[in-house]
């Protein structure tokens, strides 16, 4: 069985947005998460990698293009003994270096070799994705903080989504009863939230 620690959801500041304005996590998330839960007991092998010449920009300028395709295997105990579960993953890279291509390539083919595990695998669902940034928005806007509190005691009391929690089941999901905003951010600060 996978750890449940794996698959916990990333702090939202280690959520990015990239070029194409997606949420994604970078590599060393990825590797501090496999080396916090597993410490030696993971590897990471690259089992076939391509690297081709990509098409020159316009001035003339060379790209490159790498393709990675890796294997990770965890170590995990069950019971009384360590079984072995590999996941593959491929990856490619497309840069003017062709370093950057490579190392680009490894990146996402450990990634993906990662989401089989369920690492980072929620914000491929946009609701999660719109919690995430629910949690940027709440740090100085606090419109976005009070949408946070509401659905955070959603999720946090399994309440019906389409239902407005009470003032009560707010109170006491963050175990207070001042609901002022200083105070709900700085409860949400504390558990982690934003």
């Amino acid at each position: 069985m996978i750890p449940s620690e794996l698959t916990e959801r990333f702090h939202h500041s280690q959520v990015r947005k990239n070029q194409s304005n997606q949420d994604y996590v970078s590599i060393d998330g990825y590797i501090n998460r496999l080396n916090d839960v597993l410490g030696s007991n993971w590897h990471w092998e690259v089992r076939k990698w391509e690297f081709r010449d990509g098409p020159a920009t316009k001035n003339g300028k060379p790209q490159y293009i790498a393709i990675v395709s890796g294997c990770l295997t965890l170590a995990l105990r069950d019971s009384d003994h360590m079984r072995m579960i590999s996941r593959d993953g491929v990856g490619a890279g497309f840069n003017f270096d062709p370093d950057t291509a490579i190392k680009t390539a490894q990146a996402e083919a450990l990634k993906k070799a990662c989401h089989q595990y369920g690492i980072a695998l929620y914000l491929w669902s946009e609701d999660e994705r719109d919690f995430v940034q629910m949690q940027r928005d709440a740090m100085h806007d606090d419109v976005a903080l009070k949408r946070l509190v509401m659905e955070y005691t959603i999720r946090e009391a399994e309440l019906d989504p389409a239902e407005q929690p009470s003032r009560e089941a707010i109170m006491q999901v963050l175990d207070t009863d001042d609901l002022s905003v200083e105070n709900m951010r700085s409860i949400l600060n504390k558990k982690g939230v934003i």
